[in-house]
């Protein structure tokens, strides 16, 4: 078993991936092996990287496309964990999130105090 957890972040914000980049590069137990910033070929570079965890913004493109790409992803890569880190914080955004195929749901404004018990939350339960 590998010791850290390796992510790979999906947002079409530059300046947040860079902010998220740097939270979790704080933490030994968590390596970014990736960003995406644009929908067009997402699914190839996730796979081609193969990361333990992808966080999404699932409003990236827009909210049907981002539920949309949740599903495709957990088809592509099944064991890959995945996390919806998004402004859409609440409970109908979350929901829709976990129906489409999350596996854990952080807004951004609770990315501090929820993000890395999330991270190591949904390794766990894919590594049982």
């Amino acid at each position: 078993m590998k010791s850290s957890t390796t992510v790979l972040l999906m947002d079409n914000n530059l300046t947040f991936l860079r902010i998220v980049t740097r939270f979790l590069d704080a933490h030994d137990d968590v390596i970014v092996v990736g960003t995406v910033c644009q929908g067009e070929n997402a699914l190839t570079r996730i796979q081609n990287v193969e990361p333990d965890i992808v966080l999404i913004d699932i409003a990236m493109l827009n909210l049907r496309e981002g539920l949309e790409f949740i599903p495709r992803l957990r088809a592509a890569l099944p064991n890959v964990g995945i996390i919806a880190l998004t402004l859409l914080g609440t409970g109908g955004f979350r929901q829709a999130a976990l129906d489409a195929g999350v596996d854990d749901f952080v807004p951004k404004a609770a990315m501090g105090a929820d993000l890395l018990s999330a991270i190591r939350r949904v390794r766990q339960t894919n590594q049982a």
